[in-house]
């Protein structure tokens, strides 16, 4: 799952949605400093991620995906399930998207514990560029798979470009929103089992 799915997934508290997110950026040691609930915000979106590598549907989807596509066909895959999310958004929230982000929003730049310099940089470029509602375009899509690409660039020290992935994404744009409604329910449950998901219109 990408943002979007782990921040509807994750408990109504701030710290506990800011730990979902950043969850791809704090690892190992570095969790320590953070508070209790946002390291439990942390720890669910590994839960989260373990189950949906080894859900059979998610990895039907993963298999969509060429080749040339499959070292980083998980990744591809949770943001194209964010856009399905997006796009079918009123199925699983009475509250609207934008008014959903832009409550996250606020409440990250206003949150008042401690956040290392570089997370206040990307927690306010997230919210500037309205990164979470971006994924109902595939305009969106590209722009996400773009910078995506630059980070992904940096870490392994080489050029790497995943928007050509839209093209595996579009030939089998119905079969993936099959396998994201299919799968997500799946998810859901899997949180309320653990008590951390709310009512639908949290």
């Amino acid at each position: 799952m990408n943002w979007l799915a782990h921040l509807y997934l994750a408990q109504p508290t701030v710290e506990h949605q800011l730990g979902n997110l950043l969850a791809d950026f704090i690892k190992g040691s570095a969790r320590q400093q953070f508070s209790l609930e946002m390291q439990a915000g942390m720890k669910h979106h590994q839960q989260i991620d373990s189950f949906t590598d080894r859900h059979p549907v998610f990895r039907h989807s993963k298999s969509l995906m060429s080749p040339s596509h499959r070292r980083v066909a998980g990744i591809l895959v949770d943001i194209f399930y964010d856009h399905h999310l997006a796009q079918h958004w009123p199925e699983y929230s009475d509250v609207p998207l934008a008014v959903f982000t832009a409550d996250l929003y606020h409440s990250f730049r206003t949150y008042s514990g401690w956040l290392p310099a570089d997370i206040h940089y990307l927690l306010d470029k997230i919210a500037a560029e309205d990164w979470l509602t971006q994924y109902r375009t595939i305009e969106g899509i590209e722009m996400t798979l773009s910078r995506l690409s630059r980070r992904i660039s940096h870490r392994w020290q080489r050029p790497v470009n995943l928007c050509p992935a839209i093209q595996d994404w579009m030939a089998h744009y119905q079969t993936f929103a099959q396998d994201f409604s299919q799968f997500f329910p799946d998810i859901i449950q899997y949180c309320r089992t653990m008590h951390q998901v709310g009512s639908k219109d949290r």
